[in-house]
């Protein structure tokens, strides 16, 4: 009888014990704003919001006309050059923008590059669409059409060692040796190294079958964030965004380095005008024409917007690893025009870091939205659509960090983060502590490095991989995590410009009772 009453207690105290489940990585916190729950060593989800023109602080600006080019006969990049010389050579306002050259409504056949030079200088055409501003961009050479170019004559000073022993994802501040020599405003490069040991334990240095000609080698995969200071404390420093992978003695630790830039230009942009590439209208893959409409190096604080592009083989748009600070928003690329193969495709592409692209669409692309090489981020892509392209969207070169895909749609293929192997030259590792938030997908690889973690949340297709999966195959709020992040950073500030398109479905997607009774 004893012995019964002692295992009855048991057996109702072990079925009423609860079960302890462990806290989610992100989720709504008492206050109404998000949440995040750290790992043992304190990484957490990254704050996204700080991609974008002026790390999403400020709208993008409508600049003054300075200067107009009439519609010629002929070629008219020497026109449009012209102009675009003359406001470079304006005096810069208080917002640190000379002004706008106008394109008119009409076609203007540009043979050659148009350059953007200097800070404060936006080109903008009439309208995006058939009634619009056309350029026209001919010529059988592989060129770009519009290149927004600073000088690449960055000097750095003497690197100083990061003393703890571990900086987590997400961190924004860290303890040097000295401080000495450092100021508030002084911008800096974060170096991370890519060493032997964090290799090994990546498993990349080689992909199979003995050969190592494609593996990592130390150095080669080293990660590079560009900073401002803008707290010091001592030895204690505080930066003006994250960083988005750890930096840890056992791999190397990390240093910084103060630098001058003074080529690297700001406060430019392209603007509400249509870009077309000739090709021989036989040949549906001919390549002997434009290659990238529109690309961005040497530059901060700069954008893209409201530009449709027409058959480029390469890239509509591409952001290269010296540009910072980027938004490109309201874009369309049609119809490109090429082989199927590497190096191709990559329509909206990047490899800066804080870039946005919002309310992106590109159809019959290879890689419509790419993350490139030891891309540093904070990266984010916000309400994109793909449309029947031949390959993945995703990370697609080694180990970018930081990368948000937030309501993105991919029609007909996948989302990646994954382990590529020896694909693309030996990409390996294509991702680390990168989130997926309510995306659709034919597919969606989300895998776990070591030493990082990638998230899908919300996620609708079919799933590959071992990351942190939550709420698959369900609708999650807040709808967008970039406008989520930066409305509890910035405040109401950010809901004049969250502007989240609502998506259609078709009925059959999520139909009422009625129709529903009708479809079975």
């Amino acid at each position: 009888m004893v012995l019964f009453f002692v295992a009855l207690t048991f057996s109702v105290t072990a079925q009423t014990k609860k079960v302890e489940i462990p806290p989610k990585p992100i989720f709504k916190g008492k206050d109404g704003k998000l949440a995040y729950t750290p790992d043992a060593q304190g990484n957490r989800i990254i704050d996204f919001s700080y991609a974008g023109y002026m790390a999403g602080e400020q709208a993008i600006p409508n600049a003054i006309i300075k200067a107009k080019v009439p519609l010629i006969t002929g070629d008219a990049t020497n026109h449009i050059q012209s102009a675009l010389d003359y406001v470079s050579n304006l005096p810069m306002g208080k917002d640190g923008i000379r002004g706008a050259v106008l394109l008119e409504k009409g076609v203007y056949k540009v043979s050659g590059i148009l350059k953007i030079k200097a800070s404060g200088v936006i080109l903008r055409g009439s309208g995006m669409g058939a009634n619009g501003t056309l350029i026209q961009a001919s010529g059988l050479d592989r060129l770009g059409v519009i290149r927004i170019l600073g000088t690449a004559d960055k000097r750095e000073e003497t690197q100083i060692a990061i003393t703890d022993d571990y900086v987590p994802v997400n961190a924004m501040k860290f303890s040097v040796a000295n401080a000495n020599n450092l100021k508030v405003g002084d911008n800096i490069s974060i170096h991370r190294p890519s060493i032997k040991n964090w290799i090994e334990i990546l498993k990349t240095t080689e992909f199979g079958g003995g050969e190592s000609a494609l593996g990592w080698k130390p150095g080669t995969r080293d990660l590079h964030w560009d900073r401002k200071i803008i707290g010091i404390a001592g030895n204690d420093i505080t930066i003006d965004a994250p960083i988005t992978t750890a930096l840890d003695n056992k791999y190397g630790g990390g240093t910084i380095t103060n630098y001058q830039w003074n080529g690297r230009i700001n406060q430019v942009g392209v603007e509400n005008l249509k870009i077309q590439s000739d090709y021989h209208q036989e040949n549906l893959k001919d390549e002997y024409h434009r290659w990238t409409a529109i690309s961005l190096e040497n530059v901060q604080d700069a954008w893209v917007r409201q530009v449709v592009f027409e058959h480029f083989a390469g890239s509509a748009v591409s952001i290269l690893e010296s540009a910072k600070r980027v938004t490109v928003e309201d874009c369309k690329s049609l119809a490109p025009i090429s082989e199927i193969g590497g190096e191709r495709r990559n329509t909206f592409f990047t490899t800066g870091q804080q870039t946005l692209f919002q309310r992106i669409y590109a159809e019959y692309g290879m890689h419509d939205f790419a993350i490139g090489f030891c891309a540093a981020g904070p990266n984010a892509f916000v309400q994109c659509q793909s449309y029947l392209p031949f390959s993945f969207s995703g990370a697609i070169d080694s180990w970018a960090s930081g990368i948000l895909f937030d309501i993105v749609n991919v029609d007909g293929h996948a989302l990646s983060f994954m382990n590529r192997g020896q694909d693309g030259q030996g990409a390996g590792w294509a991702a680390a502590n990168s989130v997926f938030w309510q995306c659709s997908a034919a597919r969606v690889d989300n895998y776990q490095p070591p030493t990082a973690q990638n998230w899908a949340f919300g996620t609708w297709a079919q799933f590959a991989g071992d990351g942190y999966w939550d709420m698959s195959n369900e609708q999650i709020q807040p709808r967008s995590l970039y406008y989520a992040q930066l409305k509890d950073r910035i405040g109401n500030d950010a809901d004049t410009r969250n502007i989240v398109l609502p998506v259609e479905t078709e009925a059959s997607s999520s139909p009422p009772v009625d129709v529903a009774q009708k479809l079975t």
